[in-house]
């Protein structure tokens, strides 16, 4: 068991889920959607005994013992260790496409995938350095959307050229821009989220056919990206589904 808790401990830094290409995951509901998903199972932990009777690749451990693995403040029930999934484009994307740029606050990615499957979006495309997809605050912010979701590390020239290639009308989200609610989105938007504390940056802007703008009233100096992302693709999504 002491090896078992080497390993997964050592997953709680990016170096060695790289060198593993192993990832974790926390909690009942995130466990049960990683098992029902087309990711490869390492290995199962619970201190549940229940749970390990259920599950043949469950491995029984102690409270201590997932205190040691853990990586969150407070330790689930149950843990488990997934291999990496390889990056794989779509051969030919379909309908909304999130594209962000340096976005690097774990819980703002987290939340964008899931806003993305809520909303439909299968496909996110990330420039090479925003935060790791499998980085422990990132996945536990998807609530299970890691899962269904399909998330690619490109330079912003590979999307661009790849976007135009699949006819996308490439969109960004700035602060002037027109407005959210006056613009006219196509069903094959690429609609483009920059950092808060950056933006958009110069060579994704290269890529823009339009810049939109979501109006306030406020003196709020800006929006949280995963909250401004959130409503575009609402905006989308309305548009799309309800004229």
């Amino acid at each position: 068991m002491k090896k078992d808790i080497k390993l997964v401990k050592s997953l709680h830094q990016k170096k060695f889920r790289s060198l593993n290409r192993l990832f974790l995951v926390e909690g009942l509901k995130m466990a049960e959607e990683a098992i029902r998903s087309d990711f490869v199972l390492h290995s199962l932990y619970t201190t549940d005994g229940a749970f390990a009777g259920q599950q043949k690749d469950a491995q029984l451990v102690s409270s201590k013992e997932m205190e040691q693995m853990t990586a969150l403040s407070s330790p689930s029930q149950h843990l488990a260790v997934l291999h990496f999934k390889e990056e794989k484009l779509s051969s030919k994307m379909v309908g909304g496409v999130i594209v962000l740029d340096g976005i690097s606050d774990p819980g703002n990615l987290g939340t964008i995938i899931r806003c993305a499957e809520w909303f439909g979006i299968s496909e996110i495309l990330c420039t090479k350095d925003c935060v790791e997809l499998y980085n422990p605050k990132v996945v536990q912010a998807t609530m299970g959307s890691i899962f269904r979701t399909n998330l690619n590390y490109l330079a912003a020239s590979e999307m661009g050229e790849m976007l135009r290639e699949n006819n996308y009308t490439i969109v960004g989200a700035e602060l002037n821009g027109t407005s959210l609610f006056e613009y006219k989105f196509s069903k094959s938007t690429a609609l483009v989220m920059g950092s808060e504390s950056h933006g958009i940056r110069e060579e994704m802007k290269k890529e823009l056919s339009a810049s939109i703008t979501i109006p306030g009233t406020g003196k709020a100096e800006s929006l949280n990206a995963s909250v401004a992302c959130s409503i575009m693709v609402a905006e989308y999504f309305r548009q799309l589904h309800f004229g």
